[in-house]
């Protein structure tokens, strides 16, 4: 009789840690794995990532060494407040263009953005020119150049051309690199 009493209440403390990790699974899962699902809440990186589309990131860590063409979800930095304060968790996600560096700028005769003297082929850009804003710009150390897709509608780097960092955003404000884009 025992031994039944104390195989039921292994068999109870076994279902509640079930339980308990069954409805937290989710986040222990993408800590462990140094990933984390998001979904879009703009039409800013249009048409690569959809509004509403659900799409994971690799998150990063201090070692982080940015590479043109990635797509990155970031925190702002503070001075791009857009005169509204905005909350601490607040993430944004847009394309490296420029890496510490770089020499960006905007556009050359076919409407392409230029990185170190050389066209960028942007075949994910959602219209020419690449920029109706003229940019240009020496990424500097620790630091990267962000734009996104949908260029007409990204409050990007381009934007804060005239703020403290000149646009460019610190690499430690990125939180992780976009590796998976879900369906429509």
């Amino acid at each position: 009789m025992d031994n039944a009493r104390v195989a039921f209440r292994r068999l109870r403390v076994l279902l509640a840690v079930l339980l308990v990790v069954l409805t937290a699974g989710c986040g222990v899962v993408e800590k462990l794995a140094g990933r984390k699902g998001f979904r879009s809440g703009s039409e800013v990186m249009e048409p690569t990532i959809r509004k509403g589309q659900y799409f994971t990131v690799r998150t990063v860590d201090e070692d982080y060494v940015p590479k043109a063409g990635e797509v990155v979800l970031y925190r702002p930095p503070a001075y791009w407040s857009d005169q509204t304060p905005r909350p601490s968790a607040d993430v944004r996600v847009s394309r490296v263009i420029g890496v510490p560096g770089s020499y960006v700028s905007c556009c050359d005769a076919t409407g392409k953005v230029v990185v170190n003297g050389r066209s960028l082929p942007e075949p994910y850009v959602s219209a020419r020119p690449a920029s109706a804003m003229d940019f240009e710009v020496d990424v500097p150390p620790g630091r990267i150049w962000i734009m996104g897709d949908n260029r007409d509608v990204s409050l990007d780097s381009r934007a804060y051309q005239n703020a403290t960092g000149h646009g460019t955003i610190a690499i430690s404000d990125v939180v992780g690199v976009v590796d998976d884009i879900g369906p429509n």
